[in-house]
């Protein structure tokens, strides 16, 4: 997903380099290297850290190598480093250097604020162009973001990676834990895996997760990384994610330090082990529809069918399961007394309904999270 966050220049500033009384930033600038007549002598956040919420100004200080003044823009873009987090879209800003001269930019950058996203760094990436020469150089800059500490631990990092993963393979579930004390500090942390659907409770065919735990021990400042591999072993999961919370405990201490949790997505293959007869029986502005669901595959242990509306029906009410609509898009979900389809069995249900231009068939049916024929 890509999501733009807009920022706002602080200041850009022409100025002639003869002017320049503080000969450490004349020195900064004439050192750097000339590339289409640009010299970037400075691109850096300031500070280079910061705590999740916080905020850094990334400088860019341009300077003009010629005798002619020269014009162009910089476009700025990014991608912050964690799960679900967004990329950011190339912000262009123009600039007209003096001759001998030098343009600043400052940009302030931090967190994106995005659901789900828990970064650890951001990497800002700035194109030097030049009018009539193209881009000339391309710099970057990296923000570190340090997880808040609690009780004197911070959790660096905890993700899957890759983050989606087919069935049958696994990812990798990285946690690193940092010493915020002066301290060596001993515990211990418990990984609670497991495996989710489109439905509720426990996935068909998946096994229950068994708690994991990892000893550390951190010297003052230091950090420990543990890791674990998980995914989808057996073919009669139909298990569409993998979620895991970890609690980090303190050696002394009952109650946990810090929390967190991570989630895999796992693809399921394109066509799973069910078949789909939807029968409907349509007159002017109605119809009802009897859908059956057959199982070819192991036991199917709770249900839910999902398809979408090719025209504009409106089901108004239901039998043998609970239907949910919203615009197009239909969910059903079994009832209590026929929530298993064993191999070889079959389920059905029903609906009514009304449309006013299109009584069009769905033609495409799911079955917690796998496509059926």
């Amino acid at each position: 997903m890509l999501r733009r966050l807009l920022l706002a220049a602080v200041a850009t500033v022409v100025v002639p380099l003869a002017a320049m009384l503080v000969p450490s930033a004349a020195n900064a600038a004439t050192t750097a290297a000339c590339t289409g007549g640009v010299a970037v002598s400075q691109f850096a956040f300031n500070p280079p850290s910061v705590p999740p919420g916080s905020d850094s100004a990334l400088t860019l200080v341009l300077q003009n190598c010629t005798s002619q003044t020269i014009q162009g823009s910089t476009a700025w873009y990014g991608q912050y480093t964690g799960q679900s987090c967004p990329v950011l879209d190339p912000v262009l800003y123009s600039y007209a250097i003096a001759p001998g001269g030098t343009y600043t930019l400052t940009n302030s950058y931090g967190g994106p604020g995005f659901p789900g996203c828990q970064p650890t760094a951001l990497k800002i990436s700035a194109n030097v162009n030049v009018n009539g020469a193209g881009t000339v150089t391309t710099v970057t800059a990296t923000l570190q973001f340090n997880a808040a500490c609690t009780n004197g631990i911070a959790i660096n990092q905890f993700s899957f990676s890759p983050g989606t993963v087919p069935a049958s393979q696994t990812s990798t579930l990285t946690l690193v834990l940092r010493n915020c004390t002066n301290q060596t500090v001993q515990g211990s942390s418990a990984w609670y895996p497991e495996f989710t659907w489109a439905g509720t409770g426990q996935p068909p065919g998946c096994p229950v997760m068994d708690p994991v735990s990892f000893n550390y021990s951190m010297a003052p400042g230091g950090t420990s990384t543990a890791t674990l591999g998980l995914g989808d072993p057996l073919a009669s999961c139909q298990a569409t994610g993998i979620q895991a919370t970890v609690n980090v405990y303190v050696n002394g201490v009952t109650e946990a330090a810090a929390t967190a949790t991570a989630n895999l997505v796992i693809t399921q293959s394109a066509t799973g082990g069910c078949q789909v007869t939807y029968t409907p029986s349509n007159w002017q502005g109605g119809f009802t529809a009897n859908v059956t669901i057959n199982n070819s595959s192991s036991t199917i242990s709770g249900w839910t069918l999902t398809f979408t509306f090719p025209g504009d029906q409106k089901i108004t009410n239901a039998w043998n399961a609970a239907v949910t609509q919203t615009g197009a898009s239909v969910t059903v979900t079994n009832l209590s007394y026929n929530a298993t389809i064993p191999p070889g069995g079959s389920q059905s249900f029903g609906f009514q309904g009304s449309w006013a231009t299109n009584d069009a068939s769905p033609t495409s049916f799911s079955v917690n999270g796998m496509a059926c024929t």
